[in-house]
C-alpha cells in the first residue's frame, strides 16, 4: 500500500464506500397500473383528435371517397373508376396524422411520464426521419394500388398502424436502450391487437353503407394504433418485471461502457495495479 501512495494513487484507500461501490446495472421500468392504463388514454385521446381532424377533412372531400367506393357520383350514377387525386390524397393523410399523432404522444410522454422519457429532442428527429423514410417507402404503394380502391384502403390503415408502431418503438428505444428487446416485443403484441381488430371492422365494413365504410376506414386506424400499441408495451412492462423481481432478466442487453457488475474500490485498485505492472 505504501507504494501505492508513493506513486500517486493513494486516494482509493481514502475514498468512501458509497463512492467505491457504482452499480453500473440498469433496471427494467416498472410503470404502476394506473400510468399504464394513463398510457393508453393519452393514446386514445391523440387518436380521436386524429380522427376528428380527419372527420372534417371528410366533410369537404367525402364525395370523393364515397364515389371511388362505389357511392353515386355527382350525376347520380355509379362511379366508373376512382379520382386519380385519390392515392396521393390518402397518402399525404396517413403521413400527416401519423406524423402529429406520434410527436403529440412523445410530447406527452415527455411532459407526464418525465422520469422515464426524457430526451425529447432526440425522440423527434428520430419520429420526423422515420415518418420521412416511411412515406417515400409507401408511395410507390399507393400509386401501385391506385385503382383498387379498397386495397388502397388497406394500404392506409396498414401505413398508420406501422408507423406508430416503429415509431411508439423509437421512443422506447431512446428512453431505455438496454430493454429495446423486450420493449419490441410489447410493441409487437399491441400492434398485433390493432392490426387485428382493424381486419375484423374491414371486413364488417365491407358489406354495409358506403359512407359509414369511409368513415369507418379512415377513422379508426389512428384510434387503433394510438390506444393498443402503448397498452401492450405498458403490459409487457409490468410482465417482464414480474419476471425480473424472480431473478430473470434475458432481454437486458448490456451497454458497450457498461461492465456488467459492481465495482468495487477494490477492483479499481486491483486494475490500477495491473495497469501498473503493464507499464512498468
Amino acid at each position: 500500500m505504501e507504494d501505492l501512495q508513493n506513486l500517486g494513487i493513494s486516494q482509493f484507500t481514502t475514498m468512501p464506500t458509497s463512492v467505491q461501490e457504482k452499480n453500473v446495472f440498469n433496471e427494467p421500468n416498472n410503470q404502476s397500473g394506473w400510468q399504464v392504463i394513463g398510457r393508453a388514454f393519452l393514446g386514445l385521446a391523440v387518436g380521436g383528435i386524429i380522427a376528428a381532424l380527419l372527420f372534417v377533412i371528410l366533410t369537404f372531400i367525402g364525395g370523393m371517397f364515397i364515389t371511388a367506393l362505389g357511392g353515386a357520383d355527382a350525376t347520380g350514377g355509379l362511379a366508373s373508376r376512382p379520382n386519380p387525386l385519390l392515392p396521393l390524397i390518402l397518402l399525404f393523410i396517413g403521413f400527416l396524422s401519423t406524423f402529429i399523432g406520434n410527436i403529440s404522444v412523445s410530447g406527452l410522454y415527455s411532459l407526464f411520464y418525465g422520469k422515464k422519457y426524457t430526451n425529447a429532442t432526440k425522440t423527434f428527429g428520430l419520429l420526423l426521419l422515420t415518418n420521412g423514410i416511411l412515406f417515400f417507402i409507401l408511395a410507390p404503394i399507393y400509386l401501385v394500388f391506385s385503382k383498387d380502391v379498397q386495397t388502397l384502403f388497406i394500404v392506409l390503415g396498414f401505413h398508420v398502424l406501422f408507423s406508430v408502431f416503429i415509431s411508439a418503438c423509437q421512443v422506447e428505444f431512446s428512453s431505455n436502450p438496454n430493454y429495446s428487446g423486450s420493449a419490441f416485443m410489447g410493441n409487437i403484441i399491441g400492434f398485433a391487437a390493432a392490426l387485428l381488430m382493424y381486419a375484423i371492422i374491414y371486413k364488417s365494413a365491407t358489406t354495409g353503407d358506403t359512407q359509414k365504410q369511409t368513415y369507418l376506414l379512415m377513422l379508426l386506424p389512428s384510434i387503433l394504433g394510438y390506444t393498443l400499441i402503448p397498452l401492450g408495451a405498458g403490459l409487457r412492462e409490468k410482465i417482464y418485471y414480474k419476471f425480473y423481481e424472480m431473478g430473470n432478466n434475458g432481454f437486458f442487453i448490456p451497454s458497450p461502457s457498461d461492465s456488467g457488475q459492481i465495482l468495487t474500490g477494490e477492483d479499481k485498485l486491483r486494475n490500477e495495479i495491473e495497469d501498473i505492472n503493464i507499464e512498468g
